[in-house]
């Protein structure tokens, strides 16, 4: 997909946003807010997946041009968070990502790992429970109080033997936006892998690995990036990509210059340069294919952009609901706002329900509006993205209006 020139106005950046609206089907049917579950897919990826399939079917098979397109979107995700290309590795998802890295140090018992469990999601867990069974490493969790990223008392948990410190980007629920910036930092200075999950920020949030010394990042397509499940990408620094060692190895993990995949190797072998050495086997050209569109887009617009976009619309959303009388969980203004807003007053610990009546009612009601979102622990998380405008937010506080006063409905 061709990428535009970048809308030098305010009113050309309104008409683009308008105009790209048009192109996810989803966002023009439903009013959509559940990003954070899964983004909308412009036609776009339809039309890519089509073609790559067509010419499957005819055994007309293109793998130049599908490695080719494996290519431009590694570039492409980099430009993205103002990576290098040879810092970014594809992956199945998250999880995969977060784990590559985990198996990547090499620990002794006694290393210890600090993290907020209560603020993660079960992926940025396992692998470190894993590693304590076998290896015998200290997981140290830190607990959060108030639904934020204890960023102060993760410091204070760090010594020595911290190998690792990790957390989210957004926070997986209620979606506050952590304190990346001062982790990335400590953690530069002490010699410490910052690794980052990134799944619920990326393509919305503008994230810059020039301005903040994040170590590894990792993120799936299905959300913020527009694309499909089954595909992730994960960002390791060089300088900490060349400190690790891959837990598996295959033809793409190691260089060989301009021979074939198929070529046999040896035991006299070079990994390839960067995060390229955690790459197994073919990929995802499919989910590939169908990210790029979506890529081109985002590269467009500029995550600079789509933040300044989102925020205003939470901050609409916000106001409004507080207006009707509902209670927003971290309401206030801040550094913690992402592109997330969350209805309800306390975090629970079922995935997909909630012990409130209340809260459970009007997740009803505004999916009987034709608004998506989602409950995850016990509250109802509303997600935008680019394609949300003032009026999907007008529609929903409408609709909470007309659930909170039934008889004046």
């Amino acid at each position: 997909m061709k990428e535009l020139a970048m809308p030098d106005t305010v009113t050309k950046l309104a008409d683009r946003l308008t105009e790209m609206r048009t192109h996810f089907p989803g966002a023009m049917q439903s009013t959509y807010f559940d990003t954070a579950s899964r983004g909308l897919v412009p036609l776009e990826a339809k039309v890519a997946m089509d073609e790559q399939i067509d010419h499957r079917i005819r055994g007309d098979i293109q793998k130049p041009a599908m490695f080719a397109t494996i290519e431009r979107v590694r570039t492409g995700y980099a430009k993205l968070i103002a990576a290098t290309p040879d810092e970014i590795a594809f992956t199945k998802n998250v999880s995969e990502g977060l784990n590559i890295v985990a198996a990547g140090l090499r620990w002794n018992a006694g290393d210890n790992v600090v993290l907020c469990p209560e603020l993660e999601h079960p992926s940025n867990i396992y692998p470190w429970l894993n590693l304590k069974s076998r290896a015998g490493i200290e997981v140290r969790l830190v607990h959060s109080r108030d639904g934020r990223m204890p960023v102060a008392e993760m410091i204070k948990a760090a010594d020595a033997r911290t190998r690792i410190i990790t957390c989210s980007y957004v926070t997986f629920a209620p979606g506050l936006r952590s304190d990346v910036q001062t982790l990335a930092e400590y953690c530069a200075q002490k010699e410490i892998l910052f690794l980052v999950d990134a799944a619920q920020a990326i393509g919305v949030l503008d994230i810059n690995m020039e301005r903040t010394p994040i170590s590894a990042m990792s993120v799936s397509t299905q959300k913020g990036l527009l694309g499909l499940y089954g595909m992730g990408l994960l960002f390791v620094r060089k300088t900490w990509a060349e400190r690790l060692e891959p837990a598996y190895l295959s033809r793409f993990s190691i260089d060989l210059g301009s021979a074939h995949e198929a070529t046999g190797g040896s035991d006299n072998y070079a990994l390839m340069p960067g995060a390229k050495r955690f790459e197994v086997g073919n990929y995802n050209f499919l989910a590939a294919t169908a990210v790029e569109p979506g890529l081109s887009m985002l590269n467009e617009l500029t995550t600079a952009v789509i933040e300044r976009h989102v925020l205003s619309l939470t901050e609409r959303m916000i106001a409004g609901l507080q207006r009707i009388g509902l209670p927003v969980f971290a309401a206030e203004p801040g550094p913690h706002r992402a592109h997330m807003v969350a209805i309800g007053d306390a975090i629970g610990n079922q995935h997909d329900s909630t012990d409130n009546p209340a809260m459970q009612s009007l997740y009803e009601s505004l999916a009987a509006e034709g608004i998506r979102t989602t409950i995850r622990r016990g509250i109802i998380r509303v997600s935008l993205h680019f394609y949300n405008t003032e009026a999907d937010v007008d529609h929903l506080l409408a609709a909470t209006e007309k659930w909170k006063t039934p008889a004046a409905a």
